[in-house]
């Protein structure tokens, strides 16, 4: 492949990289997806530590990662000696519905659980003392509450969007495919 067009792709890595850095995902992880995004046959585990310069078992590693978010697929065997071939999945709504219900489940349940729970305890310790400290503190862990679940409720409208998966599902556009 002609130099500058490999330096294109790497860039294109980087740039992808960064942006879904964003959303939490691993460096090596968005680097081992936009290298199988970027390159139209399926590759092994060994073929991506090499073009990464990462050693086999982190490789391994994250692909468990990324399989479980929908990113790749690992393709069937072809025979005992082969080895596993790994492709980068293309819808790209697919696997952000997955990576933020993830997210969601490990992250904003748990911060939205424990603000319920204060503000139940501060609540009940206003009832019970009176103290317009408390009812302030109460109110405003309120507002906090909904707010969490104003979020919750934005990040799952993406589904919303749903109706844009033909521009990136092999629908021609102005683009080459």
């Amino acid at each position: 492949m002609d130099k500058d067009i490999t330096d294109a792709r790497k860039k294109a890595i980087e740039a992808l990289d960064t942006a879904i850095g964003f959303w939490g995902i691993d460096p090596l992880e968005a680097k081992i997806y936009g290298t199988l995004f970027l390159n139209e046959s399926p590759m092994t585990e060994e073929e991506l530590a090499e073009e990464l310069a990462a050693t086999a078992e982190s490789v391994e590693a994250k692909l468990k990662v990324l399989m479980r978010l929908g990113a790749v697929k690992e393709l069937p065997v072809e025979g005992p000696d082969s080895p596993r071939r790994y492709r980068a999945e293309s819808d790209f709504f697919s696997i952000l519905q997955t990576v933020l219900k993830e997210r969601r489940e490990k992250e904003m349940g748990n911060a939205l659980q424990e603000i319920s729970d204060q503000r139940a305890f501060v609540e009940y310790r206003y009832e019970e003392e009176g103290d317009p400290e408390l009812k302030f503190l109460a109110a405003r862990l309120g507002k906090l509450e909904d707010f969490i679940h104003l979020i919750d409720k934005a990040m799952f409208g993406l589904r919303a969007f749903a109706g844009f998966r033909d521009l990136f599902k092999g629908k021609k556009t102005e683009r080459a495919s």
